[in-house]
């Protein structure tokens, strides 16, 4: 302990930073300086503490007035967007500040049921787990699977010049889409021709329907009674129904396993393939043929869990490795080439699993996800290698041996709805993941950001992230478009609006934006002394002309504290209040030191809290602080 008993500054050298996140878990005057026992809607960076920025709304015109069901961007391979919105079962394209109903998008989906989706090129495919799966490349909206024809010909004519070698050819057709992916083939149906050597004129050929997205077609041929097949042409269209066949002999063999897609509810991109659960087979994950995204051959699955109550539920990956999440388990598929037989799998060494098909993030070549254990809600976990991540959570005087990013916020992820873990979504997005969840009994719908910060500027030392709320936000989905980020509401009020906006409003609505400090007690050795706490001392930014509320207590005193308020007027003259003629024109100061007097303050611990009044557009930013104490004595 210092000799000195008066004006002790603490801390002694640099002052305390404000970055750490919070920490609702452990005793307020243990944690680390830089966190926080109780934050709401702020934001960290080089060791500063600041109000959130706002949201706006990005439509003029309601996206019908429903829950926001998935919210997308798709990016064609010239590098142009289009955000797609999916409302009340139909699909939506932005058009300006307009979404509008895509052509043949229109109730195709089941309102309410969540919207899976991946890009693959140009195409960005579609799925739910009633639904089978569609894709659309800005154009035109069709099926994502190439389909097998109905067999709908019949025989018209023959005539007695010709080449067929048969009395009976057997027939059979196929759909292409506009990508050249072929289907299997129909049934085949046999023509009775009067001789061999004629030309037959086949009817009704089958057409597909629009939605089916069929650009050409295939007709095969059998002469040896249906034991092998040859390609009699292709045509190039979806209407003709008529073909004369003329061929004596027969082309290529017609595919034998172009498989549809299942139907799905998560999907990924990975390796030139695209990889989606099963809605009918609850543990199988198929994966497309490679380098085509439309045909699924019968083989091509894999088995993870188990079909009663270890489902698939979503798809992450980092580098080769293609993560599995089940509501037990975790499994991790090593792909080092795109050829199957040289996949491995093994499951996380873990008793963790994920129900949150939207809920799981890439952070540091890591997967963030909300993890499930015994069917309940435990917190935020990060799956690396087979092992769950971090080890340890570290604090200022103890180690607690943990496998949760989120330990110390346990107390928030015990107020997260378990029956809405389902519609927990996430996204990154400036080295930040928003996570946004359904919090607080009573509450059915996404209410609470939780904002994952685990980028690399902080300065404070034990702090490789960090968590904080965000409220008056109520997201169902994120999405990055024109390098912004946008969220579809949760809330069946039609609109898309976009995050970090320069206001600090949400949409007109103030941001209620506090920070408590945690309980200090002064240097080492001085923790068991009572002390007169004379002066606070910080760095703020003059954000405009308004006050700051600044409050304080002594030794978890339960009650409001101790107040004063500040200006953050940065003087000269503010843009919109400078009177012509009369004011002088200056751009004022951008920080200031403010000290601020503790008045009769006496105790053992003493905490801050740094607040913008809950007042729309008010925001504060702390760079440090520090305090000055005299010891009375014990």
């Amino acid at each position: 302990m210092s000799s000195s008993r008066y004006n002790i500054k603490h801390p002694r050298g640099f002052p305390q930073r404000l970055d750490g996140g919070l920490n609702s878990k452990f005793e307020s005057s243990i944690i680390d300086g830089a966190e926080s026992t109780d934050c709401l809607n702020v934001v960290f960076s080089a060791g500063s503490v600041a109000t959130r920025l706002g949201s706006t709304k990005l439509n003029t015109t309601l996206v019908g007035s429903s829950v926001c069901d998935g919210l997308y961007t798709r990016r064609d391979d010239g590098g142009s967007e289009t955000m797609i919105a999916f409302h009340g079962g139909s699909m939506h394209g932005l058009t300006g500040s307009t979404f509008v109903t895509i052509s043949s998008a229109e109730s195709v989906f089941t309102a309410g049921e969540r919207i899976a989706a991946a890009q693959y090129r140009d195409n960005i495919f579609v799925g739910a787990s009633s639904v089978i799966g569609y894709k659309w490349n800005g154009a035109a909206f069709t099926r994502m699977g190439v389909y097998s024809p109905n067999n709908t010909a019949s025989f018209a004519s023959w005539s007695s010049q010709g080449s067929i070698g048969t009395t009976t050819p057997i027939y059979k057709f196929s759909f292409r889409n506009s990508y050249t992916a072929e289907s299997d083939v129909s049934t085949g149906i046999t023509l009775v021709l009067g001789s061999a050597n004629v030309t037959a004129r086949i009817n009704s050929i089958p057409t597909g329907l629009q939605s089916w997205g069929v650009a050409s077609r295939r007709i095969y041929r059998s002469d040896n009674g249906g034991t092998t097949y040859g390609l009699v042409t292709t045509l190039a269209d979806n209407t003709t129904t008529t073909y004369d066949d003329t061929v004596a002999t027969l082309g290529a063999a017609p595919p034998t396993d172009n498989g549809v897609p299942p139907k799905f509810t998560a999907c990924i991109y990975h390796q030139n393939r695209l990889f989606v659960n099963d809605s009918t087979n609850l543990n199988y994950v198929w994966y497309s043929a490679l380098g085509e995204p439309f045909t699924f051959p019968s083989t091509n699955f894999f088995k993870v869990g188990d079909a009663s109550s270890d489902l698939v539920r979503g798809f992450g990956i980092v580098d080769d490795t293609l993560t599995v999440f089940c509501d037990d388990s975790i499994f991790i598929n090593y792909m080092p080439s795109s050829d199957a037989s040289t996949w491995l799998q093994r499951k996380v060494s873990s008793n963790f699993g994920c129900k949150s098909t939207f809920g799981i993030w890439k952070w540091r070549n890591r997967l963030g996800f909300p993890a499930i254990q015994d069917s309940k809600m435990v917190g935020f976990a990060s799956v690396s290698g087979i092992a769950i991540e971090p080890t340890a959570t570290l604090l200022t005087t103890s180690s607690i041996a943990s496998d949760l990013l989120s330990e110390r916020i346990e107390p928030d992820i015990f107020n997260i709805q378990e029956a809405y873990v389902k519609n927990i979504s996430s996204i990154v997005f400036k080295n930040k993941a928003y996570i946004t969840v359904t919090y607080n009994s009573g509450n059915t719908t996404n209410n609470r950001i939780y904002l994952f910060d685990f980028a690399t500027e902080k300065l404070s030392n034990n702090q490789k992230f960090s968590f904080t709320p965000f409220t008056g936000i109520k997201a169902a989905q994120f999405t990055i478009y024109d390098g912004k980020l946008y969220y579809g509401s949760s809330t069946a009020n039609g609109f898309i609006y976009r995050l970090e906006t320069s206001a600090y409003s949400d949409d007109g609505t103030a941001i209620d934006s506090y920070f408590w400090t945690k309980e200090f007690t002064g240097e080492r050795g001085h923790e068991d002394f009572i002390k007169d706490f004379t002066q606070l001392v910080f760095l703020a930014d003059l954000a405009g002309n308004y006050p700051m509320k600044i409050s304080w207590i002594v030794d978890s005193d339960s009650g409001v504290g101790q107040t004063k308020t500040v200006s953050l007027n940065p003087g000269g003259s503010l843009w919109g209040t400078m009177r012509f003629g009369i004011d002088s024109w200056g751009g004022g100061r951008n920080q200031q030191m403010f000290q601020i007097s503790l008045g009769q303050t006496y105790g053992k611990r003493i905490k801050f809290k740094f607040d913008n009044m809950n007042v729309v557009n008010q925001r504060f930013k702390i760079h440090w602080l520090s305090f000055y104490y005299n010891i009375r004595g014990f």
